[in-house]
């Protein structure tokens, strides 16, 4: 099947290939080559379609072997229940809380019969958690009868069936291969089995573990065999996919099992290289770090761990520390990437191509989700149908992949979406082995010598992670739809449309342009252009990139306001398939109009439909003409210096024809905020009618503008940063005073580096508040009293904020416990500072978690 696979995608792949080449010749003027363009495009498709027919009676006919296969296969193997649970390693380290958690859960008071799901990535401990919990006393003792399954993908209900009737009866029975005849009387023989099961359970407290299931369809399958019988019965089921455990999961939530913590995994280790809780000196330091490589997955610990404690020699060591990949032992790291690569092999077709695309990305990093997002979709790898929201379509993907414990979250933003994503090293391996299998992927080794640096045939991706100098494609590029610089430093870039005519991504990383090179024109076919530069290039011949959806242009010089502003040209206009334009700051010329009547206030100016954010606008660009050419907008940012908002003082007025923004950035450059700032919001009537999310930075405004902002009818979301309000270099008192009802939606606020002295507030204020983050507000004491009195606040974070206010924190904590018997309120504190002249450090005030680094979140 996988030969045939293979067959399937080199023929797609050359056929879009063939297809978008004629398709460019289709565009060109000559009449002549427009018609030979055409003839060889219909000679291309008949062909497709004849090939691809041999491909269906191909697969048509392994299908059916296979089906044969499988169930011949499956005749006559008996199966051993007690040998399957006593193959699972049983000591396990860390997880006490969990453990005492779950035991409550399984011994707990409920009569009725109970499904726990454990999910989580696999060779996180699962099934060793199971174990823990199957063989623990206080289990033993309470059910009547315990049993144990795996289901695996390729599972068999009557080798289950006879197991849990061996668990129950103690009588172990053999498989009968004239049983298996037919379907019909194998499934007779399933329903009699199932029958017998469910009255050996009858009056009986039974616990059984279904473990390793993929599917809501095998739950389907046996969820009938354990009946509601009031003695507190329960199922124990551990899974990848999170869809399944919630599926399953009866009444509560599933349990999502986390990574070890730091010391956790360290103990771990010790243990099975060293049999103790610590480590020979001398392997100490570079024990640390090989702990660190594996990221908390207890499976490669123990493997690493396993592998290192046969070896005294301090340089093999430091070959491990250097990844996980570099282990010693190459069956016990093919052993941890089978257990992996289960996951992968269980995806279908489009969302494998998803996760191999992560191999694009260095190892160990974090990954904005925006961006992988527009990449995805510039490259194609999924199918959308009708007038569908592309984002929202490869965001869904995003958590398939994991629910499926594949990809692990980083960050969230402060409404909790994902900000940024990574994957385990391990499995970054499995990508770049599956996608260099199947020439999709090719990473450039900077090391290798000019010969070695050509990209073999046909392949997709090129990713170049580190590289100095001239970089010059090869002929074997012509089919290449991506190109990835990740810390490129050189100084030039070959483009030419001989070699990369079919480029949909150009990912240019960090580069010393000084202009842009003449043969970016050339790549019609581009639709993702991204670049870092250490100056503004003025003129970028972008207007022919038709097919263009994302262009970011993003300075890289570390001063924190741009030199100059980048002008784009008037043919951005014409570009109808652009999403998305990032840059530090931009200047649009005014919409050409496209209708007869040159009047101003009936003239009709062409629309950008499909364009969904803008970073970097500056206030001269937020004119009525500017914002109906980008109506649709839902993201908008708009930075300048006070220069240009003085110069158009009512331009943020124009936001009123932004219909479908959601999400607004305004900010001020670092040292211009003092000149006329202080009117930089639009009219309360001004503001767009749809606005959720509202950011301010270095806006320097007076806190009596609050009143506005506080009427906001649809706003979830308010992050005020460095000097949005007050000024920092203001030594008199500020004060926040919120008097009026206000915030009616308000459920996120960020508080970051103002210049606040005291913030007051009635009870009744932020009634749909649930989230508070103060990030460095050293002036800021106390948190308002109103709050103690909130049932929808879940958090107070503060980072690097004065003792006194984490103390005010806790008070409201606690006040909502004891008045209000209100345990949802969590406050966590990082990196708290002290008041010097105090020579006793107080303990850390109960009930707050103080913190003083990040830790990972689930």
């Amino acid at each position: 099947m996988k030969d045939l696979q293979k067959k399937v995608k080199d023929l797609a792949n050359d056929v879009e290939d063939e297809v978008e080449s004629q398709v460019l010749l289709v565009r060109e003027k000559d009449e002549h080559i427009r018609t030979e363009a055409n003839e060889r495009l219909l000679k291309i498709l008949q062909q497709a379609i004849e090939n691809i027919d041999s491909l269906k009676q191909e697969l048509n006919k392994q299908t059916k072997n296979n089906k044969l296969q499988a169930r011949n296969g499956s005749v006559g193997h008996s199966y051993s229940p007690q040998l399957d649970v006593s193959a699972i390693e049983n000591n396990m380290v860390g997880y006490n809380f969990e453990q005492e958690l779950m035991l409550r859960k399984l011994t707990g008071d409920s009569s009725e019969m109970e499904v726990i799901s454990i999910v989580g990535m696999g060779g996180i401990g699962k099934s060793t958690f199971a174990k823990r919990l199957f063989s623990d006393p206080a289990v033993v003792s309470f059910f009547d009868v315990r049993g144990w399954i795996t289901v695996s993908k390729d599972y068999s209900l009557r080798n289950m069936l006879l197991s849990l009737l061996q668990y129950a009866t103690g009588v172990k029975e053999e498989i009968n291969p004239q049983d298996q005849e037919n379907d019909e009387e194998e499934k007779n023989k399933n329903a009699e089995l199932a029958d017998r099961l469910q009255k050996s359970f009858k009056g009986r407290r039974y616990l059984i573990v279904v473990d390793d299931i993929w599917c809501r369809k095998a739950w389907d399958d046996i969820r009938l065999w354990f009946p509601e019988n009031n003695k507190a019965s329960r199922i124990l089921l551990t899974t990848r996919i999170l869809e399944v455990a919630r599926y399953a999961s009866s009444p509560k939530d599933p349990f999502p099992m986390r990574p070890l913590e730091p010391k956790e995994s360290w103990n771990l280790f010790c243990q099975k290289a060293f049999g103790k809780v610590d480590s020979p000196t001398k392997f100490k330091d570079v024990g640390k770090i090989v702990v660190e490589n594996c990221n908390g997955l207890p499976l490669i610990i123990s493997v690493v761990a396993g592998t290192l404690s046969s070896t005294t020699a301090l340089e093999e060591w430091n070959e491990v520390a250097q990844g996980v990949s570099s282990l010693v032992n190459v069956d016990d790291y093919q052993r941890c990437s089978r257990v992996l690569a289960l996951s992968y092999n269980h995806l279908p077709s489009h969302l494998k191509s998803c996760f191999l695309y992560f191999g694009v990305f260095a190892k160990a990093t974090e990954i904005s989700v925006k961006k992988l997002i527009r990449l995805w979709i510039a490259e194609g790898l999924f199918e959308i149908r009708g007038h569908g929201d592309l984002e929202k379509v490869a965001g869904s993907l995003l958590h398939d992949l994991i629910d499926k414990s594949l990809v692990v979250v980083s960050k969230r933003s402060l409404d909790g979406k994902i900000k940024t994503c990574r994957i385990h090293d391990l499995l970054h391996d499995l990508c770049l082995r599956e996608a260099e299998s199947e020439n999709l992927l090719y990473i450039l080794d900077p090391s290798a010598s000019e010969p070695e640096r050509i990209v073999p045939q046909d392949c997709r991706w090129v990713s170049v992670c580190s590289y100095q100098g001239c970089f010059s494609p090869f002929l074997a590029y012509n089919k290449t739809r991506s190109v990835h610089f990740s810390e490129y430093m050189g100084s030039y870039v070959l483009l030419g449309q001989d070699h990369f005519k079919l480029l949909r991504v150009l990912d240019l990383g960090r580069l010393k342009w000084t202009y842009a090179p003449r043969e970016l024109s050339d790549l019609v076919s581009l639709r993702y252009f991204a670049v870092r530069s250490s100056v503004v290039i003025q003129y970028l011949p972008i207007y022919r990139l038709l097919n263009l959806q994302t262009f970011s242009f993003l300075l890289d010089d570390g001063s924190p306001s741009p030199t100059k502003t980048m002008q784009l040209p008037n043919g951005i206009w014409k570009m109808s398939q652009l999403r998305h334009v990032n840059c530090r700051s931009i200047y649009l010329n005014s919409p050409p109009k496209i209708s007869a009547d040159d009047s101003a206030d009936d003239a009709k100016y062409r629309v950008l439909e499909n364009l969904q954010s803008v970073t970097g606008l500056s206030p001269l660009c937020c004119t009525k003409e500017i914002f109906h050419g980008i109506k649709n907008v839902r993201k908008l940012g708009i930075s300048g210096d006070s220069d240009e908002f003085y110069r158009e003082p009512k331009c943020l007025d124009n936001l009123i024809y932004l219909h479908e923004l959601e999400a607004l950035h305004i900010e001020f450059y670092h040292g211009y905020f003092r000149y006329g700032s202080r009117r930089c919001l639009p009219q309360p009537s001004s503001f767009p009618p749809n606005l959720k999310k509202l950011t301010l930075h270095q806006t320097c405004l007076s806190w009596e503008s609050m009143t506005i902002i506080s009427r906001l009818p649809k706003l979830e979301v308010l992050q005020l940063k460095t000097d949005a309000f007050g000024d920092s270099t203001d030594l008199d008192k500020t004060v926040w005073e919120v008097t009026e009802i206000g915030f009616p939606e308000l459920k996120f606020l960020l508080l970051e580096g103002l210049s606040l002295d005291h913030w007051t507030a009635a009870d009744d204020i932020f009634p749909c508040l649930e989230r508070i983050i103060i990030r460095k507000c050293l002036r800021l004491k106390r948190i308002p009293r109103g709050f103690a009195d909130s049932m929808t606040l879940q958090l107070i974070e503060l980072h690097q904020c004065c003792s006194s206010l984490v103390n005010s924190a806790d008070r409201i904590r606690q006040e909502q416990l004891e008045c209000l018997g209100n345990d949802m309120l969590k406050v966590e504190a990082f990196d708290t500072i002290r008041v010097k002249e105090r020579k006793i450090r107080a303990p850390a005030t109960r009930g707050v978690r103080e913190r003083t680094r990040p830790q990972w979140r689930i």
